[in-house]
């Protein structure tokens, strides 16, 4: 699974729900979800050396710890203290240079534009009528020639029931696109995949992944 929500958008701070991954975040000899995804690994090649990166709802850090390792200035957020207490461990453990918050998205405060934007297993989790505002959102700090990589959940599969109160903002199939119709869409694929995590849990879900490049004519 790559899920990583921002719950507190979905259900303010006095209802926080914690989610599986919340406990599996307390291993810190472990990464929740893995290895980093392709399309960040095939991202790499396309970045300058002094690229600015941003990972929205890092998780753990499976994306910010591989690409700080490269040397990339990463700033990575999560609305879980427990995963942002882990990369801080493992940035130490590593002496890697991240900067790292407890926030959710539109808490956080942009001081530069980004030249690449991951948003993975986040938008589910976020209303649906929030969703617009967030993608505009980033859309407008990131620099021209730019990317977002963005990877959700959609409505091919059922939402699982021990997901069913926090995935409030399940995608259709292609809805994403829409959000992208002035970027030139380096890449998209639709798939979906069976999922077991080590607490026995198992899932079913369509995905949606999009990589997207910011055009001069995005002003």
């Amino acid at each position: 699974s790559i899920a990583r929500p921002l719950i507190k958008l979905a259900f303010g701070k006095d209802n926080f729900m914690k989610p599986f991954w919340e406990s599996a975040y307390l291993n810190k000899e472990k990464s929740t979800f893995g290895n980093p995804s392709k399309e960040v690994e095939d991202i790499v090649p396309f970045l300058s050396k002094e690229a600015k990166i941003l990972d929205v709802g890092c998780g753990d850090g499976r994306h910010s710890l591989y690409l700080a390792d490269l040397g990339f200035q990463v700033d990575a957020f999560d609305i879980s203290e427990n995963a942002i207490a882990k990369i801080n461990y493992l940035k130490e453990c590593n002496n890697l240079n991240i900067n790292t918050y407890v926030c959710d998205v539109l808490e956080f405060e942009f001081r530069y534009k980004y030249d690449l934007i991951i948003i993975h297993g986040v938008l589910q989790f976020i209303e649906k009528a929030k969703q617009p505002k967030i993608i505009e959102l980033l859309k407008k700090w990131t620099n021209i020639n730019g990317y977002h990589i963005v990877a959700l959940f959609t409505d091919e599969e059922p939402v699982p029931d021990d997901l069913k109160d926090i995935m409030i903002g399940v995608f259709r199939n292609e809805e994403i696109k829409d959000y992208y119709k002035n970027w030139q869409i380096e890449m998209f694929e639709s798939r979906k995949f069976n999922d077991e995590h080590e607490n026995g849990i198992k899932h079913c879900h369509a995905m949606n992944k999009i990589v997207a490049k910011k055009l001069d004519v995005c002003l």
